[in-house]
């Protein structure tokens, strides 16, 4: 099996590469997904995060309100509280995902779609000397698949998603999703970094065709690299 990891910045189109790679016959692990459901009323998350920031991230109904969550992570800085909650868990579903999927099939692409791989603190590191200690990303993935856009684009397809979600199309409520999408973006690792440790960069700035012919090229030289690692 291959173990890839799928990531790039808000509205860089990754959850759109994702679903692509999914039909061309990936096994996907989308992490806001599985974030969503650990969030729920019941969840060892969910208590964690209310226990860390109270009130104020509770809805009446007892379920989170994520838009006060986001603004107490991102506006007020404690979104690595929010991380060392949420991550840790993810990490580990996913990792006993992948030797679900590796088991039954061994010659798949077991593929982890998520914004924060290289950033997240959480994960097995491989150690030795300060010097050369590993990130977690190293143990967790075999590849890294990594999608770009550019910046004013991004902050776009967010701003137009975020409304699309709350029903509105205020300047008030463009203007505050706007600067929510760049809080978000500074706490992310820049497309230049992250383009220097990634294998495969898909510059998502054409059209979904051609978003689709890249994917379907990447896809294909995984799922050989994937079949190349059973017959050895």
């Amino acid at each position: 099996m291959l173990r890839v990891a799928l990531t790039g910045g808000i509205g860089s189109g990754k959850s759109t590469a994702a679903a692509i790679f999914r039909e061309l016959g990936c096994f996907v692990s989308q992490s806001d997904e599985i974030a969503r459901a650990m969030m729920q009323p019941g969840e060892a998350v969910y208590r964690s995060i209310v226990q860390e920031f109270g009130p104020a991230a509770v809805q009446a109904d007892g379920s989170l309100d994520r838009a006060a969550l986001a603004r107490l992570a991102f506006a007020e800085g404690r979104v690595e509280e929010l991380n060392s909650i949420v991550h840790p868990a993810v990490i580990a579903w996913q990792a006993e995902w992948m030797r679900h999927v590796g088991g039954q099939h061994p010659a798949a692409v077991a593929m982890v779609e998520s914004a924060l791989v290289f950033e997240t603190k959480h994960g097995e590191m491989r150690h030795g000397t300060a010097a050369n200690e590993e990130p977690p990303w190293r143990t967790r993935f075999d590849r890294i698949v990594l999608v770009t856009a550019p910046e004013q684009v991004r902050v776009q397809r967010y701003v137009d998603r975020y409304l699309a979600g709350a029903g509105a199309s205020s300047t008030v409520g463009r203007v505050a999703a706007e600067a929510d999408a760049r809080a978000r973006m500074r706490s992310q690792m820049p497309d230049e970094e992250k383009a220097a440790l990634s294998d495969a960069v898909i510059a998502n700035t054409g059209t979904l065709q051609d978003l689709h012919l890249r994917v379907t090229q990447i896809w294909q030289e995984l799922r050989a690299e994937a079949a190349d690692r059973v017959r050895e």
